[in-house]
């Protein structure tokens, strides 16, 4: 079925075999001009779903572009979300967004008021544009619903589907997956339900491409026979060459015709297709062009392996990167606006003294992983995205060589959260201490009811890695950025959660988790922040640490006293700020500002432990300032409202004025970290403004 008007139901335009293959090659080569520009992305999977892209959207599917709402259209589920940019072009190409105008969060620029629907996909994950790293129902037509987590669109679909069917609607849900997607149980809970309710409206599509993050589908956690496994489901099941338009069309037709059951086609597909350099490649899964432009692995390459120099020339090229560019300094400029204003510019290292060190806290739960797990009783778990979050530290002590024995207690549980938890709190059990990590939306979020009820109620010491927390993560969007772990975690009885300020801190508190007996989460961004401790500095886990400004130093960690709080006496400072994670450094700088401008002094609690949370620090900070402002990289209120209970508890005999800072109940978007950090209010100038604003009350 064409792409269709739905006023006539006449097709808007039809495609040959051949005009898809072309329109497949020019997909892959607005990707990675996309990839290029953006500086991030998926390069292998996208690459891998092109052609059945292009099969769908421009000649399967009954749509109509000009009415991406239209109630008899058939529905396509991408629920391998990390794949958006080829889903973008997609739609670029079917003429979603020839209307479109290009926006910075919804506001029309005039500026680019010219710039063509299609070539608007090459502001992937620029702060401020629709086009996010995982797709956005909520702000591009023609998705049907957003995505990132693997494992949920075919349940999704499954529910489409069947709605039709209650409802007689006349319409047909596709689900796109990929191979090591299949490794989440809950596709195999939504395999049965659909196979349950003979759904045969619904046809499910795997990019069986054999490789994920961690390496071969194969070796991370087999899932072959699939074909085997659904039709043992009571799906009707396909094979097709994922690069033949032909076997695609022919297969989406075969699937269309089943009846009585669910369809399922496995494509047979090769990762980074049609860029040589990236071709069955484990390390292209999600990043772009190595070499940039030029170079072996470069974009230029890429067009010239695609055979795609012809459509996009250097010249046009450079029109559409300038573009790009030119956008995302537009975006930077909002960003910076977003700040207040104060005497002086007093951002990271852009004052001329006070110099920092960046470290990202990822690589300090790195040292700390390598360090516990020469204890041969520690084991480790990795969820396909191991090295991202320097798991893999565990059995690379040294960063580069595989030490065999350590290898030999690091388990590989695949995409697969839930079970990965299982798996650790039956090591524990038996006397183990386990380790498992992902990301925090994955490790702390998905599995939420396993932490609860397997580890927290049977008091299990399984500790649990909660990486990218906070909106700094960056492109890759909201549904990766973790934002409400605080509440999900110190809401369960038992445990204890640590929120280190640095890398330095983040590799102690890896090192006190594993000495502990509790359940525990050490949660840490992932890009790099100020190092603002030291070896030396103290850290008891329970117990916060009470920073005061001493005065301008050549580097900013020396500018600064930190002493635990329980042996702090107060100086009579005017306010209290306390932070948590990366927002302990904002909050130093915070006071930096307010000392320097308005000569306020300004005692900055670290409360890296969390759970469980220093209540004598915090009264202490009540009563002695009467000012308290919370700083938190989080959905404000997760640390914010644990401070405000221990003030209200605390018995004060005077009020406290109390103001937080945190993302102000909304979700993350992608865009450049430390402009996501400034947009939403998250820097040090916007604590000292909330704090000027308390003390001027």
């Amino acid at each position: 079925m064409p792409i269709l008007d739905s006023q006539t139901m006449q097709p808007r335009r039809t495609y040959t075999i051949e005009e898809l293959e072309d329109a497949a090659r020019e997909m892959r080569a607005w990707v990675m001009i996309a990839l290029q520009a953006a500086g991030s992305g998926h390069t292998g999977g996208t690459m891998s779903i092109a052609d059945i892209t292009a099969a769908l959207y421009l000649s399967h599917i009954r749509h109509d572009p000009a009415s991406p709402k239209w109630e008899g259209r058939d529905r396509v589920f991408w629920s391998a979300g990390h794949k958006a940019p080829m889903i973008y072009v997609g739609l670029g190409m079917a003429g979603y967004f020839n209307d479109m105008p290009v926006t910075y969060h919804g506001e029309p620029l005039e500026q680019f008021a010219d710039v063509p629907g299609i070539q608007q996909t090459v502001l992937l994950r620029k702060l401020g544009s629709p086009f996010e790293g995982h797709p956005n129902s909520r702000k591009l037509p023609g998705i049907e619903v957003c995505s990132g987590s693997l494992g949920q669109g075919l349940g999704i679909a499954c529910g489409s589907a069947l709605n039709a069917r209650i409802y007689n609607e006349d319409y047909r849900a596709y689900c796109i997956m990929g191979d090591g997607e299949q490794q989440e149980g809950s596709v195999w809970e939504a395999a049965m339900f659909a196979s349950h309710h003979a759904l045969d409206n619904l046809v499910a599509i795997i990019d069986d491409n054999r490789l994920q993050i961690d390496g071969p589908t194969a070796e991370v956690t087999n899932v072959q026979s699939l074909e085997e496994k659904y039709r043992a489901f009571g799906w009707e099941v396909f094979n097709i060459d994922g690069h033949d338009m032909n076997d695609i069309l022919a297969g989406l037709e075969r699937a269309d015709a089943v009846e009585g059951r669910p369809a399922l086609i496995i494509a047979h597909t090769i990762k980074g297709k049609c860029v040589g350099f990236a071709e069955d490649v484990v390390g292209y899964h999600g990043v772009p062009p190595k070499d940039g432009r030029y170079g072996d692995e470069s974009l230029d390459a890429a067009l010239t392996c695609m055979e795609a120099s012809d459509l996009f020339p250097p010249e046009r090229v450079d029109e559409i990167l300038a573009f790009a560019e030119e956008y995302g300094e537009v975006a930077a400029q909002r960003a910076d606006a977003e700040i207040p204003l104060f005497g002086r510019n007093w951002w990271w290292n852009e004052t001329g003294d006070m110099a920092v060190e960046m470290d990202a806290t990822r690589n300090g739960f790195g040292h700390g992983i390598a360090e516990v797990g020469a204890d041969e009783n520690v084991v480790a778990h990795g969820a396909d995205i191991t090295g991202s979050i320097r798991m893999d530290r565990f059995y690379r002590p040294d960063g580069e060589n595989e030490d065999p024995e350590r290898k030999r207690r690091f388990v590989t549980c695949g995409i697969a959260e839930a079970n990965m938890t299982e798996v650790a709190a039956g090591f524990a059990l038996e006397g183990k201490t386990p380790f498992i990590g992902s990301y925090g939306v994955f490790s702390t979020g998905r599995n939420w009811d396993q932490l609860r009820t397997t580890v927290g109620y049977s008091g299990l010491p399984v500790k649990i890695v909660d990486a990218h927390g906070g909106v700094s993560v960056g492109p890759d969007g909201a549904t990766h950025q973790a934002l409400e772990e605080i509440f999900l975690i110190t809401a369960i009885p038992g445990y204890v959660m640590f929120v280190p300020c640095d890398s330095i801190e983040a590799a102690k508190a890896t090192k006190a988790a594993a000495a502990n007996d509790s359940p525990t989460v050490v949660r840490f961004a992932r890009e790099a922040t100020p190092v603002v401790s030291t070896e030396a500095t103290p850290f008891e886990p329970g117990v916060a640490n009470v920073i005061r400004y001493r005065g301008s130093a050549p580097k900013f960690v020396d500018a600064f006293e930190t002493v635990l709080a329980s042996d702090y006496a107060s100086e009579g400072e005017d306010l209290a700020i306390v932070a948590c994670g990366p927002m302990v450094p904002e909050a130093m700088r915070a006071a930096v500002i307010l000392k320097e401008e308005s000569g306020l002094e300004t005692r900055v609690v670290n409360l890296h432990t969390v759970k469980p949370i220093d209540r004598d620090a915090i009264a202490a900070a009540g009563r002695d300032t009467g000012v308290v402002v919370t700083a938190e990289e989080h959905q404000v209120g997760g640390m914010g409202n644990l401070v405000a209970a221990a003030i209200c508890e605390a018995g004060l005999d005077h009020a406290v004025s109390f103001g937080m800072i945190g993302v102000q109940d909304r979700f993350g978007e992608s865009g450049k970290p430390w402009e996501l950090v400034k947009v939403f209010e998250l820097t040090g100038e916007h604590i000292a403004r909330k704090a000027l604003d308390l003390l001027n009350e």
